[in-house]
């Protein structure tokens, strides 16, 4: 059997509503015509004219938008509350008015026919809006609804008793021995209203805690239309409320569903549920205070002072008990309330505990997403490496972030789905997070130019101290060295001389200035660097270092500053010292090689690894700074294999932000 199309379900749920309607026409007609023969006929049934005629309105509005929906579906077969209604008047006509044929059939159909009320409404609040149970944890219970439910019906199909339309409505089945089923139908009803609705009510509300959007929004209409039949059975409590105030409450959840498909940004429905809520929950508490009091007070003292006096106690309790249950609700329905004190808590946790403004917004936008539930959140500027957390959709929304009077950069906001926006609310926490992120991104900002400053002081540092190198090395030390030599034959010549003395001082001075001169040399950079290169140099680090057996893996390295040649090697060495005296190693590993993020360097051991609370000695600190000094990062950790590892990151000149 072919599956049917979305034009034809649509079709499909538009029938059952015309059906619907024509069937409370004519029970309405049927009903006053009825009025007119008798006058012993009851009232009209106007809560089953309410569910039957406007609850299927509300699936169709749902079928249209989501032709596969199964709430909206659950919603178009209430369309048999009229056709119940319809035939319920048929045989009220004919218990008061004359005989009607096929009565038998509309007598047995008015039994059981009212257990879609019992169905409908635990179900709905489960499945709405999008026709999915919250999670498969609801299974079992919405499948007990369903069972309690059909249970029930069956069972008064066959038991004899009276019907729900009118008393003198009788089942037309007379099956001795089945009298126990009615125990089993009242269980079933006990279930479906005191365990199913409060449940469902339950599951509403955790939803509108969890969800966000255009389906929160959606879930707050659907709570709004419950309020209003919860004000509905309120009222009908009192003996003198007219049938018709519940039908109306009834109202609510099919103009609720509508206007939540069609326009759930109608009003600011946070503020409309919130109050309607606290409404419902004083009025129910001072209904229960005010009935405790009826019973429990003497009639005669009603009119007295002390009767004035609880009176009035029980107005000032209500309105401090407002207060108390506004805080409440706004607790739990709108806990994005909630949620923006501890976003900026998640803030300033974020800048407190960052080390790096850069860091810090990583966090903040990371936060941003998580706390509001976004799909992708991302920051981006001139200047400023970009920071995203999620995967960026097609269509984002664009926040300016503009701090000391400039804009720095963008905030990018992934809407929860395609063409929704932000509420009042959730836009003014996202702007000003906006403008925290301005001010991380421009500290951000300063913090790379001074270290693009003292980056380009070091490397300008050591390019000097590597020609001074190279000047006093073949410049000033060879031509000292030739004074030298000259110096010392002079000497020889004028040994007896009376000029001798003086001659070999020249000599001695000078030999002492060579020295001098090349330890300058030395220190300015280290010779080996320039004799064998920086491969060769890191591959000597660790080829004699016995008792313990060093490697080394060290491929074509690329021309580098010489400011990140010297950090380099000057790592290394003090990281292959710290191996060889303190880490009771047997075996020493030198890694180094060109990476897209710049030169990468990892000194590791096979020794006992640090401590649990290691304490940074001089050396470690002296690597760090040099390390940060090119903008580069080092990393001290015991790897899960055991040992130490030393690893440096150095990034080249072009590839810094």
């Amino acid at each position: 059997m072919p599956r049917p199309t979305d034009q034809q379900l649509r079709r499909l749920a538009a029938a059952c509503v015309v059906v619907s309607l024509a069937c409370s026409i004519g029970a309405v007609a049927l009903h006053l015509a009825a009025q007119a023969r008798s006058p012993e006929v009851p009232v009209f049934a106007w809560s089953n004219l309410a569910f039957g005629a406007t609850w299927p309105l509300a699936g169709l509005v749902v079928v249209r938008a989501q032709p596969r929906n199964r709430c909206g579906w659950l919603l178009v077969g209430t369309s048999w509350i009229s056709v119940y209604q319809l035939l319920g008047e048929y045989s009220i006509w004919n218990a008061y008015v004359s005989d009607l044929p096929f009565s038998d059939f509309t007598d047995w159909t008015s039994m059981w026919g009212f257990a879609v009320y019992l169905l409908v409404l635990p179900l709905v609040p489960l499945l709405f809006p999008d026709g999915r149970l919250p999670s498969r944890r609801w299974w079992p219970f919405a499948w007990s609804i369903v069972i309690a439910a059909s249970t029930l019906a069956v069972c008064r199909m066959l038991v004899p008793g009276r019907s729900d339309i009118d008393p003198n409505v009788v089942s037309p089945l007379d099956l001795p021995g089945l009298d126990v089923l009615n125990y089993v139908v009242l269980a079933s009803a006990l279930y479906c209203n005191l365990v199913g609705i409060p449940v469902a009510i339950v599951a509403v509300l955790l939803r509108i805690r969890r969800s966000v959007g255009v389906e929160r929004a959606q879930l707050q209409w659907l709570a709004l239309g419950g309020v209003f039949v919860l004000v509905s059975l309120l009222l009908s409590a009192f003996p003198e409320t007219p049938p018709a105030v519940f039908a109306l409450g009834l109202l609510g959840i099919p103009f609720a569903i509508a206007v939540a498909v069609v326009r759930h940004r109608l009003f600011d429905i946070d503020v409309v549920l919130g109050r309607s809520v606290v409404f419902v929950a004083v009025l129910a508490v001072v209904m229960a205070c005010g009935a405790w009091l009826l019973l429990r007070l003497d009639p005669e003292v009603a009119g007295t002072r002390r009767g004035v006096f609880l009176i009035a106690a029980l107005a000032v309790s209500a309105v401090l008990l407002r207060a108390a249950v506004q805080h409440g609700v706004d607790r739990w329905l709108f806990p994005e309330r909630e949620s923006s004190r501890l976003l900026g808590r998640r803030i300033a946790d974020a800048m407190s505990g960052s080390t790096e403004p850069r860091e810090a917004l990583r966090e903040l936008v990371a936060a941003v997403r998580s706390t509001m539930r976004l799909p992708y959140v991302g920051f981006s500027g001139p200047g400023t490496p970009s920071v995203e957390s999620g995967r960026r959709p097609d269509h984002v929304v664009a926040l300016d972030a503009v701090a000391m009077g400039r804009e720095v950069g963008i905030l990018e906001i992934g809407p929860r789905r395609e063409g929704e926006g932000f509420t009042r609310q959730e836009r003014q926490v996202l702007e000003e997070s906006a403008a925290q992120a301005a001010m991380l991104a421009y500290a951000a900002g300063l913090v790379s130019d001074v270290k693009r400053s003292r980056s380009s002081i070091v490397g300008a540092r050591e390019e000097e101290r590597r020609r001074l190198r190279n000047d006093l090395h073949d410049g000033v030390g060879p031509s000292l060295a030739a004074i030298a030599l000259q110096a010392d034959v002079l000497a020889s010549h004028l040994r007896e001389s009376e000029h001798g003395d003086h001659a070999v001082l020249i000599r001695d001075r000078l030999r002492e200035t060579v020295a001098d001169v090349r330890s300058v040399s030395h220190g300015l950079r280290p010779p080996i660097l320039d004799q064998v290169g920086l491969e060769e140099a890191l591959r000597q680090l660790v080829s004699g270092i016995e008792p313990l057996v060093g490697e080394a893996d060290v491929p074509s390295l690329p021309d580098l500053p010489a400011a990140v040649e010297v950090a380099t090697y000057v790592i290394a060495a003090e990281a292959v010292t710290n191996a060889v005296k303190h880490s009771a190693a047997s075996r020493v590993r030198l890694e180094a090689r060109r990476t897209p993020d710049g030169i990468s360097l990892t000194v590791s051991d096979n020794g006992r690894g640090l401590p649990s609370h290691p304490r940074p000695g001089v050396g470690l600190t002296s690597m760090r700074q040099r390390a940060a000094e090119l903008e580069g990062t080092l990393d001290h950790r015991t790897p899960p294999g055991g040992g130490t590892a030393v690893h440096l990151t150095i990034p080249l000149p072009e590839e810094r932000p």
